[in-house]
């Protein structure tokens, strides 16, 4: 029997976005309201807003999750054309308001980017969050950041972003124990002035970095060239008037020969799954086939798979969760339907 657990968002106008940490126990909502706000569940299973941050100056699009062991790091990217970097600290803050220092736990430090918001917060101890914006990146961007996402841990702290202008933006933490800066590299991920909406990367430790990105028309997956140190075009999946790609999903890979890619286009109203292998040639996963196209009979949003890569969950427009998993013929059957308008 599924079982679901309803909460109010608390937010001010529409959410663009749900991210679960790695254990499942805490999450993070986003909204046009410009905040963002950070869920723990309690012994109860009730989920407790546990932060309010604020930070960005325009609609949060997208939230991401840091793999734990670089600590509790979130990012968040927004219309306003920033990436925010929030770091929860391990105890509660003080200050002095006429200071650009801060006070954890008795030690004086700089507060980093001498950032306002943080000193605001330290100095109502009654309101205080344990959550602080230690970088605002941006980089040399002038449009809305459409999407991120952290790099597969063994890359190290990572964040890939795509924005409107058509370029992914690759940021690296200098230091982890220290995230105010970053370095930042980039490559064009579309022509004729697309705009890039959408990315996923290769989580596997067996690949170079790899990575599919989506735009207004097509889908291409994308490898670094270690030798030249660029990115360059492995394949273009893209299959017929694609588009504005909604979302696009790399699966988990344990044990397979091939990758399968998950895609979520606005002219379609089926998810399509790719299958990507090598090419014997060259040893690089050049070649590609359409593994299966699922229909939803809606607008696809959002697209992801589980951990093992086995089973794909899609929500649409018609506000209904749908998952898909390959049966012992090879042929993706539905498994449940969950409509969430009530």
């Amino acid at each position: 029997m599924n079982q679901f657990n309803a909460f109010t968002s608390q937010h001010d106008d529409f959410v663009h976005d749900i991210e679960y940490d790695t254990y499942g126990k805490r999450l993070a909502t986003c909204s046009s309201d410009h905040k963002i706000k950070i869920w723990s569940e309690n012994a109860a299973g009730e989920w407790q807003c546990d932060a309010e941050l604020e930070g960005h100056r325009g609609a949060v699009w997208k939230l991401a999750w840091a793999h734990p062991e670089f600590g509790q790091v979130l990012a968040s990217c927004s219309f306003d054309q920033r990436i925010i970097i929030w770091e929860e600290m391990d105890t509660p803050v003080s200050t002095d308001e006429n200071s650009n220092m801060i006070n954890i736990n008795g030690v004086e430090q700089p507060i980093p980017g001498n950032n306002a918001s943080v000193k605001k917060q330290a100095n109502n101890m009654d309101v205080l969050s344990r959550w602080h914006q230690v970088s605002s990146l941006k980089g040399d961007g002038r449009e809305s950041v459409n999407d991120m996402k952290f790099a597969p841990r063994h890359f190290g702290l990572c964040l890939a972003t795509c924005s409107t202008d058509g370029f992914v933006r690759i940021f690296d933490a200098d230091d982890v124990m220290n995230l105010e800066n970053w370095t930042m590299s980039k490559f064009e991920a579309t022509s004729d002035k697309e705009e890039a909406t959408s990315l996923s990367w290769n989580q596997s430790r067996f690949d170079s970095q790899m990575m599919v990105v989506g735009s207004t028309s097509h889908i291409k997956v994308w490898t670094k060239n270690q030798t030249e140190r660029r990115w360059e075009v492995l394949a273009d999946l893209s299959v017929g008037d694609v588009g504005i790609v909604n979302d696009v999903c790399w699966a988990p890979n344990l044990g397979r020969s091939y990758h399968l890619i998950a895609a979520a286009a606005a002219n379609s109203e089926d998810i399509q799954i790719f299958k990507l292998m090598t090419d014997p040639e060259t040893n690089s996963y050049r070649n590609f086939e359409m593994e299966a196209k699922l229909s939803c009979n809606t607008e696809v949003w959002r697209c992801e798979w589980n951990l093992t890569g086995t089973v794909l969950a899609a929500s649409g427009e018609d506000g209904t969760i749908r998952l898909w998993r390959k049966n012992f013929k090879n042929v993706w059957d539905q498994i449940t339907e969950e409509s969430l308008c009530r």
